[in-house]
């Protein structure tokens, strides 16, 4: 649908992976209103270049680099700046970017972490957040929320417990998304 100039294919495009790139953009420029305009930005490009989205995973992949492109160019940092190919090259270039699957497969195991999350108690979902996603140590988490350290290390033990008991039966190693985490956002 998306192919033919249908908005309905943007929208569900849109619906399937605006959250996931924001996400994923954030981790890049540390800042979500930064990161939201540049997912926008990607949906318009792909809304422009529509003609060539052949396939869904086509079209993620497309996303996917299109929006790292662009959070590289707006932290402007001499080690990561992204090379302009142009947005025809960009498709032909997505087969070959490995280093994006590894990207769309860390975001998605940061979206099953965070809806894991939501079924924890709330105070034990906040101090997992703050301390593992948000990058804050134990004495700005008790400085934030008010409490002694002992409640944030209990809390924490709780929700790790209970993420480790989750994700062993689902087969995925939470180590290794923690592990994941704390080389993206130390």
């Amino acid at each position: 649908m998306l192919q033919l100039g249908n908005e309905l294919g943007l929208r569900y495009f849109m619906r399937e992976f605006a959250e996931q790139l924001v996400f994923f953009a954030c981790g890049i420029t540390k800042n979500k209103e930064v990161a939201e305009e540049i997912v926008s930005e990607s949906f318009c490009k792909l809304w422009l270049g529509r003609t060539k989205a052949v396939s869904v995973q086509a079209v993620k992949s497309y996303l996917y680099l299109v929006t790292r492109n662009a959070c590289l160019d707006y932290v402007d940092s001499a080690y990561h700046k992204s090379v302009d190919l142009g947005e025809d090259q960009l498709w032909d270039k997505i087969e070959s970017r490995s280093d994006i699957l590894t990207q769309m497969i860390y975001t998605e195991l940061i979206e099953q972490i965070m809806a894991e999350l939501d079924r924890l108690p709330a105070y034990q979902a906040k101090v997992f957040r703050m301390a593992y996603l948000e990058g804050m140590d134990t004495q700005e988490i008790c400085t934030v929320l008010g409490t002694t350290a002992n409640n944030i290390y209990f809390a924490r033990s709780k929700a790790l417990s209970a993420l480790k008991l989750v994700f062993k039966k689902k087969d995925i190693s939470l180590y290794g998304a923690l592990l994941m985490l704390s080389t993206v956002f130390s």
